[in-house]
């Protein structure tokens, strides 16, 4: 279960044929990709210190589920993380972690994704991007989401049950709800600039849509 051997099946429990054997390499420390990141976030504890000492300051509300370094919700304990390759923020709970080259195969050819997932208890959350050097070959927006919506559904037994076009600072996106008899799986697709951007959370039940509206709503783009 743990090792994981296509994006998709990071975050479902159905068994996929993979299309290359050395891409996915679980990997419980944390992803070398997060090496500036943690620097990054040094600098911002260090900077949520100083504020936290100088009450006359205007602080900004804070994001969810917190900006500081960790925080516990009373179910997950959650930590933000930055993937400065991707050029994105993301808030997502402690658990076990993986992080690994994925291809997500379409209908135009493979598109190669770099992923992170952590599994907290019984729910897996994903965060992944891709910068795709033939993305103009793809199609336009709507056809580049619809490319990899379609690849995602082909290469998972769940059913779609819901989709809903979305969009993030006037970017296009696409939110998908999927299910099997035992699980649903969540996610928000982004076609942002040159990347697409994936997040995804599977569950067993709905005893977590606070936290998964959360993760999702925490998605930011570095400055």
């Amino acid at each position: 279960m743990l090792k994981y051997l296509q994006l998709f099946s990071l975050i479902s429990c159905t068994s996929i044929v993979f299309t290359h054997p050395c891409l996915a390499q679980f990997r419980p420390d944390r992803p070398t990709f997060f090496d500036d990141g943690q620097r990054l976030m040094d600098e911002e504890i260090r900077r949520l210190q100083q504020q936290q000492t100088s009450p006359e300051q205007n602080i900004k509300p804070v994001e969810h589920p917190s900006q500081l370094l960790t925080i516990d919700d009373g179910q997950l304990r959650w930590q933000k993380y930055l993937f400065r390759d991707g050029g994105f923020s993301v808030w997502m709970p402690q658990g076990i972690q993986s992080n690994e080259v994925i291809s997500l195969e379409t209908t135009k050819g493979n598109i190669d994704f770099e992923v992170f997932a952590t599994q907290p208890k019984s729910l897996r959350f994903i965060a992944a991007y891709s910068e795709p050097k033939n993305l103009p070959s793809l199609g336009n927006n709507q056809e580049i989401l619809e490319l990899v919506k379609k690849g995602i559904i082909a290469q998972t037994n769940f059913e779609l049950e819901q989709e809903k076009s979305i969009s993030f600072e006037s970017s296009p996106g696409v939110l998908l709800e999927m299910k099997n008899n035992q699980e649903t799986i969540y996610f928000q697709i982004y076609l942002i600039k040159e990347k697409v951007y994936v997040l995804a959370v599977n569950t067993k039940n709905n005893d977590y849509q606070e936290d998964i509206k959360g993760f999702f709503d925490s998605f930011r783009l570095l400055k």
